[in-house]
This record gives structure tokens, C-alpha cells and sequence, in this order.
């Protein structure tokens, strides 16, 4: 058996990164097991509670001295690092961390170093960068770029139609997904989103299923209507942050999407007896749906199926959402006939 000498500190940093996947591949790739009780043999750290200082390593002669040797390169290259904050505004802290941590991971594994972000809404603007002095430097350069690329563009939206595009975060996740822009308004209050009208039914109780009698289906169904708000003035800044040909992108579809908001003058509520029944209008993999919005340019939201009371909610052109609304009858009805009139 043979020891390692070191301090507690560095033995508590070193019992960390070696355990797990980095320990199995020090000791396999210096010709040992990989076995697990043959590993808790092989590297011995001292126990937390206790004042040792000494690692133990026992094994055939080869293969200590090769683990030895791995863990002091390890040492010398712990005792070369550095550490270096540098100052991003906590508006940019989001995107060195991307969807999940994944661009920190990204960031770290390109320059082996690790990256420390403050958490966020503690208000400290100080990001860590620890690892060698070459690759510090690289990563302080890289981040520093990305942080000025992504100064943002800022696009003034009409708040009246702030909530329509926005499609209840629906937009912003588009955004982030198809061109890793995140968006924020600058400190601005988001305004009210409009109150939806009281699903109270025409018939005053329970509603008929769809059928083929025009009678009875013209009483199987609540329908509410609402102008927009044309009296809500005033702009809301959204700004874009990303790389920048990214962010030429992003505002091109913003800018499309404001258009049609400002066309969309009228929603539609629209409430079936029977919730189960929003399948058919869905359809096999959202075809159904898809179909409505590309016929009448309209924007529409389907709830669930175990939703009951709640509404269809269709937006658009006053002449959009009555046809969006008769293909959704018409849907309806036809999956409807097809199941027996059952659910």
C-alpha cells in the first residue's frame, strides 16, 4: 500500500472529483478493476470527520503507481488554476446558462473550466470562471463576446396586442427553441391580460350531444364574442437577445405576428356539451387543428379533454373566427357520427 500526502482542503476537492465516473476511469485506465468493492479498495480517501490528510492506494505495484501518478497530475493541475470573475449584468446571466444549463455545460466542456453563475434574483452580477490560466482566458474572452453580441434589439409592440402574440408563453418558447433568443421587456409591466367572458350556456343546462337534427345542434353549443380593446394605448418594449444574425431572424417573426394581432380583431369562446369531444377537433397528430388555423388564419386553443365548461378559444378577423368556428362544429359532428354519437 502507499499513501498521498496533502492538505484537508485540497483532499476534500479531490475526494469530490474523483468520485463516481472519474475515479472508475484513474483506476481502469491504469490497469485495475472497475468492480465497485474493488474500487472502494483500491483509493482509500480519509473519512470526513476525521483530522487524516492521507489518501491510501493498494494494489499491484504498476497499477498504485500509475493511479498515484494520475492523481498528482490531477494535484498539479488543481494547484495551477485560477479563478476570475468578470461583471454580466443579470439581465444576461439567463443566457450563459441556456434551456436546462445546457450552454454552461457547452461553454465548460469547450474551455475545461467551470463556470459559477449567480443564482438568480440575488442581485450579484459577479460570473466565476475557474480552470487554467490559458483556458480561463479563452473562456473570459468568449463570454465577454457572446455578452456583447447579445446586447439585444429592442421592438416596440402595441400593448393591446401584447397577450395575443405572446399565446401564454407559447411565442417566447418558439423563440428560444428555433433561434436561442430570449426575450424581456426592459423592466416595463406587462399589461392585464382580458378577462374571458362567463361560459353561461344559452340553454341554461345541460347541452345536447352534436347530431345531424339542425335543430337540436343549433342548441348544442355556447358561442361568446369580444372585440378587442382598441382603447388600450401605448407600446411595450420586447427585447430580443441573442447572436445577432439570430436576432435579425427573430424580429422578422415578431414583426409578422404583430401584423396579424393587429387584424385580429374579435375572439371567439366557444363551449361544447361534451369536453371529451375536443378530440375530434384536434384530430390524429393536431391535423384537424392545423387545418382550422391555415383556412382561416385564425389562432385557436383547445383545451383538454377532461375540461369541462372551459372554451375553444378562437382569435382573428370577425369573418376568421365564424368559420373557424363552424369547422369546429363541423369536426365535431363528423367524429361524433363516426363513434355512434359516443365519446
Amino acid at each position: 500500500m502507499q499513501e498521498v500526502r496533502r492538505n484537508n482542503i485540497l483532499l476534500q476537492w479531490l475526494s469530490l472529483n474523483l468520485l463516481g465516473s472519474n475515479l472508475r476511469k484513474i483506476v481502469v485506465d491504469a490497469g485495475g478493476s472497475d468492480n465497485g468493492r474493488d474500487l472502494a479498495r483500491t483509493i482509500q480517501f480519509p473519512k470526513a470527520e476525521s483530522d487524516g490528510n492521507i489518501i491510501k492506494i493498494e494494489g499491484n505495484k504498476d497499477v498504485v503507481e500509475k493511479i498515484i501518478a494520475a492523481i498528482q497530475e490531477i494535484i498539479s493541475e488543481r494547484d495551477s488554476q485560477t479563478t476570475e470573475t468578470i461583471d454580466v449584468p443579470t439581465d444576461k446571466h439567463r443566457s450563459l446558462i441556456g434551456r436546462g444549463g445546457e450552454t454552461k455545460k457547452a461553454l465548460e466542456s469547450k474551455f475545461t473550466v467551470s463556470i459559477d453563475i449567480p443564482r438568480q434574483g440575488n442581485g450579484q452580477t459577479g460570473v466565476k470562471i475557474v480552470g487554467l490560466p490559458a483556458n480561463v482566458e479563452k473562456a473570459k474572452v468568449h463570454i465577454l463576446d457572446l455578452i456583447k453580441d447579445q446586447e439585444g434589439e429592442t421592438v416596440q409592440v402595441p400593448r393591446k396586442v401584447h397577450h395575443s402574440i405572446a399565446d401564454n408563453g407559447q411565442f417566447f418558447r418558439k423563440l428560444r427553441s428555433n433561434h436561442q433568443i430570449t426575450v424581456d421587456h426592459a423592466g416595463h409591466k406587462i399589461p392585464e391580460k382580458p378577462a374571458a367572458p362567463s361560459n353561461a350556456r344559452t340553454n341554461g343546462g345541460s347541452l345536447p350531444l352534436i347530431t345531424d337534427d339542425a335543430e337540436a345542434a343549433a342548441d348544442a353549443f355556447s358561442w361568446n364574442v369580444i372585440t378587442a380593446d382598441s382603447n388600450i394605448d401605448g407600446d411595450i418594449p420586447w427585447v430580443l437577445r441573442g447572436p445577432p444574425d439570430n436576432v435579425a431572424k427573430a424580429k422578422e417573426t415578431l414583426t409578422a405576428a404583430i401584423e396579424q394581432a393587429l387584424k385580429s380583431t374579435s375572439t371567439g369562446y366557444l363551449v361544447l356539451p361534451d369536453p371529451t369531444t375536443y378530440r375530434y377537433v384536434i384530430g390524429p397528430g393536431g391535423s384537424k387543428v392545423n387545418s382550422i388555423r391555415e383556412t382561416t388564419g385564425c389562432k385557436i386553443t383547445v383545451p383538454h379533454n377532461k375540461a369541462k365548461d372551459e372554451a375553444i378559444e378562437i382569435s382573428g378577423s370577425a369573418e376568421g373566427i365564424e368559420k373557424a368556428k363552424e369547422m369546429v362544429l363541423q369536426f365535431v359532428k363528423e367524429g361524433s357520427n363516426a363513434n355512434g354519437n359516443r365519446s
